[in-house]
């Protein structure tokens, strides 16, 4: 039996579900959206981690530091389909507050995502630093 096709549109909820689970905070939903060995490099941190569970005892380090999102969102995306799933890009806007510091900063991220058990999900995450500018993408896979 064949996965039936992915569109853009899969590869655009799949992404935005993670960004909202983010968001909010939500770390049972954001966590359940990635893969078990889903690896992860952010230049936030000094290695990759090549693990869900890496990355989310690095989150609940953060939460108990008092760390929480306030907002995120999406600014420029594009999505490229590649056999059995799809590479989804942004810039990304989030706000995130420490105790009484509020920040807000740009970043571009890059979630690879594949069909696992009738679900996509994503199997890599890459999250880099930005400048203030937002890039220009081409409507190409998109």
């Amino acid at each position: 039996m064949t996965n039936p096709t992915i569109t853009v549109d899969d590869i655009a909820a799949a992404a935005q579900a993670i960004v909202a689970a983010f968001a909010a905070n939500d770390e049972a939903d954001y966590f359940a959206r990635f893969a078990p060995d889903c690896s992860f490099a952010f230049h936030t941190d000094g290695e990759i981690h090549t693990a869900r569970d890496e990355w989310q005892q690095g989150w609940r380090e953060l939460r108990a530091e008092g760390w929480e999102v306030v907002d995120c969102h999406s600014l420029v995306t594009h999505i490229q389909l590649i056999p059995e799933g799809g590479i989804f890009v942004h810039e990304l806007e989030t706000t995130a507050r420490t105790g009484d510091e509020t920040e807000t900063y740009k970043e571009r991220e890059t979630i690879v995502f594949t069909r696992r058990d009738g679900e996509l999900i994503a199997i890599h995450e890459h999250l880099s630093t930005i400048d203030e500018a937002p890039a220009a993408t081409s409507e190409a896979g998109a």
